[in-house]
């Protein structure tokens, strides 16, 4: 097995922001898989999945609040953006 390469990129890594502010995240994969997912990492640091893309389709919404939206133009790309950010997020 020879080494292993970065092939999922999320621009950017993290974001310092005010509450109520709106904020943009991009991912892009170089895998070409068909499906692609956002988590959540909450503060005990577990994950939970908040969409799930498969060829531009939404095929998963966890309950996820609407200041979340999703956006794809491919298959390649995800990207989050959170329309007023609060505290949690």
């Amino acid at each position: 097995i020879g080494p292993l390469e970065t092939a999922v990129f999320q621009t950017p890594n993290y974001r310092v922001t005010r509450v109520g502010n709106e904020v943009s995240f991009n991912c892009e994969q170089t895998l070409d898989h068909n499906t692609m997912y956002w988590y959540k990492q909450d503060s005990k640091k577990l994950l939970k999945i908040m969409f799930s893309y498969n060829n531009k389709q939404l095929i998963v919404n966890e309950t996820v609040p609407r200041r979340f939206s999703p956006q794809s133009s491919d298959k390649a790309h995800l990207n989050l953006r959170i329309k007023s950010v609060e505290l949690e997020d």
